[in-house]
């Protein structure tokens, strides 16, 4: 596990404290936490397991993915994204389309008072084109460590000149476990990855990795 980044962040009249860290090689994921006051204003986590050489990481490239991430947050902190919403714009986010489980879960996460779902690998994706993929993993909680049931999975390779196509979807066992052997398609032009998104009543998670040829 790599050493994170703290840095105190003054936007017009707030301060932001961002902090951003690798969640371990069990869990490749760089986590940028902002908090306001003390309590978590938003989060990001994107996977690395494009990184990873036979279960290791290659020599700087994840302290690199990490400075990227960081300052990115910072960049959009100094851009007024994260700038107080008027009163008026709550009200109109309150009542919107969305189902009020939905709404009030969106507000807890935000606020991090509620245990989320989160996806863990067995082992890093290395997905190959043309190739048959053995895909594992566990979804749980991200505080009590509880399996997940029944989560919707879905497996998609998406590209950067194509549509998204889905693979494989299905739903998590009675021990949070999703495994499916993932067909990859013969080899396809544009750059392309493969997307395992997880949703259920705790939130949602996803991670990618890029198909190699």
């Amino acid at each position: 596990m790599i050493t994170g980044y703290n840095t105190d962040v003054r936007h017009g009249n707030r301060v932001y404290h961002v902090q951003t860290e690798d969640k371990g090689l069990t869990n490749p994921k760089v986590e940028t936490l902002i908090y306001v006051g003390g309590e978590i204003l938003d989060s990001y986590r994107s996977a690395y397991e494009d990184l990873l050489v036979k279960g290791k990481l290659e020599e700087g490239t994840l302290q690199a993915r990490m400075d990227e991430q960081h300052k990115s947050i910072i960049r959009d902190i100094k851009a007024g994204k994260y700038d107080a919403t008027p009163p008026d714009e709550v009200e109109k986010e309150a009542f919107n389309d969305r189902p009020l489980d939905q709404a009030i879960l969106e507000f807890l996460q935000r606020e991090g008072d509620v245990d989320t779902l989160e996806v863990v690998l067995d082992q890093p994706m290395k997905p190959i084109f043309g190739e048959a993929f053995p895909l594992k993993f566990k979804v749980r909680l991200s505080r009590s460590q509880a399996p997940v049931v029944a989560a919707e999975v879905t497996v998609k390779l998406v590209s950067s000149l194509k549509k998204a196509v889905v693979l494989e979807a299905g739903k998590t066992d009675g021990q949070g476990v999703y495994a499916a052997e993932v067909k990859i398609p013969p080899s396809q032009p544009g750059q392309c990855a493969l997307l395992v998104t997880c949703a259920g009543e705790q939130g949602m998670d996803e991670v990618k990795a890029l198909i190699r040829g």
